[in-house]
């Protein structure tokens, strides 16, 4: 990762999909899929009990095993905040970020990309 990179924000997910960040132009903000991205802290608000944040090092919604590298299940009941701290330099994702959702209302990430 670039000593360039930044902390900052994903666009908030409110359902299965692919990372996004907000990349600026002279006029505008547009989210655009992320393709690199280390991994620093994860949260979530659950829907029902049991919610399940899994995110995969891939784009599109394949969703291959080998590719997990986050998987938090949280939440005894309906809008339960959790925060998932990763340790160290967090989780590097070389290839995209994909996010599934489960009894999940919404999920972001901070990290640097």
């Amino acid at each position: 990762m670039s000593i360039t990179s930044k902390v900052r924000q994903t666009v908030v997910l409110t359902s299965t999909g692919q990372l996004q960040g907000l990349v600026n132009t002279a006029t505008t903000s547009t989210a655009t899929n992320l393709t690199k991205i280390n991994i620093m802290n994860v949260y979530g608000m659950s829907t029902a009990g049991d919610a399940e944040i899994k995110i995969y090092n891939e784009t599109g919604d394949s969703k291959t095993a080998a590719k997990l590298v986050f998987h938090a299940k949280f939440g005894t009941g309906a809008n339960s905040n959790h925060e998932f701290t990763l340790p160290g330099s967090g989780i590097y994702c070389d290839e995209g970020a994909y996010v599934d959702l489960t009894n999940c209302d919404f999920c972001y990430v901070i990290g640097t990309f």
